[in-house]
């Protein structure tokens, strides 16, 4: 166990320590008492308020009808409740001021009114028809036929018979919040359902700490005695869980708030409209999320059959290429190189298709939201793509072109060295000096590329060293030396023999290039640098000036080599059997002796 996991283990002990002391329990417990009390109090405040809402309505409900003045409907409610709305004027009076008279009205009415029932009588009031309410001797208002909506087509009976009901409703709320046992029934229930509230958040704290100080001990048992070696993450893997553990439990104790106060204002009558909006709003949620789940799920398991099938294709198609890579199938046009590369190429274009094919089952496929999304991301992929894509195709090409491989020794431009990886968007080389060297792909495409190493049984590149040498030194004796510089050099091979090819014939000197094979291509700067120190001293051995003689004017005789100094030492003619005559072999088939 870490020293972080210890000290928090130490601390959450001595909380819950803290937490067992006789004066934090007191404490809490007053802290405890005070909330209580509390939330009795606000529910006593809230049932007067409530009390007082006929009043509160009827003074709210002025400004809003004053408003209403220079429209053309007004909508007649009680407790929060609509009963009908008024689109015509009646007796000179506009829709607006009908529905404060009736408001007015219906606010009036006695409780031994609200328990009659109520009547409707059909007749015309001036050149209008309409339907009449009344209950005993109060007329409470009329509905015209002008007053129905354009849209619907129902007789007026049935507008009527609906009206009736609502109104109705409205008045049996009105004579239920006039009724103080029913105010009392109300406050009852409040108080009960506050006192189950607050039993839920306490359990929902205990929950909370127990389950903390579960998550605490399956972390420290099988998490952190494993991977907790090298790296201490005992601190950030004991925030997480507290946090998931804490936003658990706030939702949950959002939710019980919620049911909380559907229960409480469906208890009194003139919240009970607003009560049965947020419990609507509750099962109109939990409806559309289970209609959402239901009507996902083909969606969903045709996605997971894609998914399934893809990955058979894929299974099946990573055993071809590997069976091409390790050379145990032949496949015409597919190389062990590349197969690695095509296996990924083809991968990446099978999953594509797939996503293609899976993408309209997925939920919320067809939203805008998820459309709006899918657009902003191509469009941000399209604008800031362009060299990654560039580098990706100019990775295509070096890989397929079969140019050189991991390992082998290189030259690319003017960069040589030993090639370290080939990567999707950059071939990394070492050179001599051992920098690591990064060259884009799309460079090496725009280079020449010269691979000195050997694949599949061909031999290596020959390594080349180039001197310049006088006319008056013989080329046969030059050929020679070479040869022999060649032969003391390390990591040479003698099968291909070395050979010398005279370049040119320039103004001042012969041009001669000395080609050696060599066992390992990586070392060839360091076998270079022997070959040069090797020709350096051979020719000094045999007092042959290597530096090229520039004429400034013409000599007085001619600078030639006599025939009695064609074969100077170590060369020998044809009819001399010598130790040059073994190195002689060195020298290519087609050079003249």
């Amino acid at each position: 166990m870490t020293a972080s996991a210890s000290a928090w283990r130490r601390s959450s002990g001595e909380v819950r320590h803290g937490l067992a002391c006789p004066a934090v329990q007191a404490f809490l417990r007053k802290f405890m008492v005070r909330a209580f009390q509390g939330i009795v109090g606000a529910m006593l405040v809230m049932v007067s308020i409530l009390l007082g809402a006929a009043d509160a309505q009827a003074q709210a409900s002025a400004p809003s009808a004053t408003n209403a003045t220079d429209t053309t409907t007004a909508e007649l409610t009680l407790m929060d409740r609509p009963i009908a709305t008024f689109r015509a004027s009646l007796s000179g009076a506009t829709p607006a001021q009908r529905m404060r008279r009736t408001q007015a009205v219906l606010e009036g009415l006695s409780e031994r009114t609200l328990e009659l029932p109520t009547q409707t009588v059909h007749g015309s009031l001036g050149e209008q028809r309409g339907v009449i309410f009344r209950r005993g001797d109060h007329i409470l208002f009329a509905l015209l036929q002008d007053d129905v909506d354009p849209a619907d087509t129902r007789p007026l009976d049935d507008i009527a018979a609906e009206t009736q009901a609502r109104l109705d409703t409205a008045l049996a709320a009105r004579r239920a919040q006039l009724h103080w046992p029913n105010i009392v029934r109300g406050i009852l229930y409040s108080v009960v359902a506050t006192v189950v509230l607050v039993a839920a958040l306490w359990l929902i704290g205990r929950m909370q700490t127990w389950l903390q100080a579960r998550i605490q001990y399956a972390v420290e048992a099988h998490v952190l005695r494993r991977t907790a070696k090298s790296f201490d993450w005992t601190g950030s893997a004991f925030h997480l869980a507290r946090q998931i553990v804490q936003l658990m439990s706030l939702f949950l104790a959002a939710a019980l708030i919620y049911l909380y106060l559907i229960v409480v204002l469906e208890r009194f009558p003139a919240s009970e409209p607003m009560g049965m909006r947020l419990s609507g709003f509750l099962w109109a949620l939990a409806n559309d999320i289970a209609s959402a789940v239901v009507n996902a799920i083909p969606g969903i398991i045709t996605v997971v059959v894609i998914f399934l099938l893809t990955r058979a294709l894929q299974n099946l198609l990573d055993n071809v290429f590997r069976a091409v890579q390790q050379r145990n199938l032949t496949i015409p046009g597919l190389y062990a190189d590349t197969a690695d590369a095509t296996r990924r190429i083809v991968s990446i274009v099978v999953w594509a298709l797939a996503l293609t094919f899976a993408y309209p089952y997925l939920p919320g496929a067809q939203s805008d939201v998820f459309k709006g999304l899918s657009v902003l991301l191509g469009l941000m992929v399209s604008l800031g793509s362009a060299g990654i894509v560039n580098q990706l195709m100019s990775g295509i090409v070096v890989t397929y072109s079969r140019a050189f491989h991991k390992g082998d020794f290189v030259k690319i431009g003017d960069l040589t060295g030993t090639v370290v990886s080939v990567d999707t968007l950059s071939v990394k080389l070492t050179n001599v000096r051992q920098e690591e060297v990064t060259i884009p792909n799309a460079v090496v495409v725009g280079s020449v590329v010269c691979n000195y190493s050997n694949h599949e049984g061909k031999p290596a590149a020959f390594l080349t060293a180039s001197v310049t040498i006088g006319y008056d030194t013989p080329w046969r004796q030059v050929q020679v030396m070479l040869a022999l510089a060649a032969a003391r050099t390390r990591h040479t091979l003698d099968t291909p023999p070395p050979f010398v090819l005279q370049r040119a014939l320039s103004d001042f000197y012969i041009e001669y290039d000395l080609h050696v094979a060599v066992a390992n291509p990586n070392l060839r700067p360091v076998i270079l640098s022997e070959l040069h120190s090797h020709i350096v001293d051979v020719f000094n051995e045999y007092d042959v000036q290597i530096m090229s003689p520039h004429f400034m004017n013409q000599p007085a005789t001619n600078v030639v080599v006599p025939r009695d100094g064609w074969y100077a030492a170590p060369a020998a003619s044809p009819g001399e059997s010598s130790s040059a005559q073994a190195i002689s072999k060195s020298t290519p088939p087609f050079s003249s002796t």
